[in-house]
């Protein structure tokens, strides 16, 4: 079942490996789908790549993300309807299991098995445990738990 928890752009907060961060990126399109206990969290970010200015600072860090990926370790976004919603269909799921896919378009499409968090200050952040491989279905083990502020 795919459930859309926001069309609009968001902004988004994005954190790598060895302190490298990212403000730039928008995030549109945010689409739940439900298998079972298996919830996954797609975020279309292809829109970055849409500009004319090259030196924009959306296209700047879609590029640094399709080059980068592997080292993400967490993604933060300050809406609360997208938090509200998520946080919704994860309660009603017993023991589920959250992954997050991040859409490129033709720069490719990144599939990670993650954390989400409650942000004190509003929003959600999603700390990637690892990235899975294309034909990976599940995360490995019990990785998930929502931390309410």
């Amino acid at each position: 079942m795919k459930y859309s928890l926001r069309k609009t752009p968001s902004h988004l907060h994005l954190a790598y490996k060895y302190g490298e961060t990212s403000d730039g990126l928008l995030g549109r399109h945010f689409m739940l789908e439900v298998e079972g206990a298996l919830l996954t969290l797609a975020i279309d970010l292809a829109a970055n790549f849409h500009t004319r200015n090259k030196n924009a600072a959306a296209y700047l860090d879609a590029v640094n993300l399709a080059r980068n990926h592997h080292k993400l370790r967490y993604l933060q976004c300050g809406d609360n309807l997208l938090r509200s919603r998520l946080i919704r269909a994860w309660e009603q799921v017993r023991e589920p299991e959250l992954r997050m896919r991040l859409e490129l378009g033709p720069q490719g499409r990144y599939l990670y098995a993650v954390r989400p968090h409650s942000l004190f200050m509003g929003g959600i952040q999603f700390d990637v445990q690892h990235e899975l491989e294309a034909g990976e279905d599940r995360p490995r083990g019990h990785l998930l738990e929502v931390h309410h502020a």
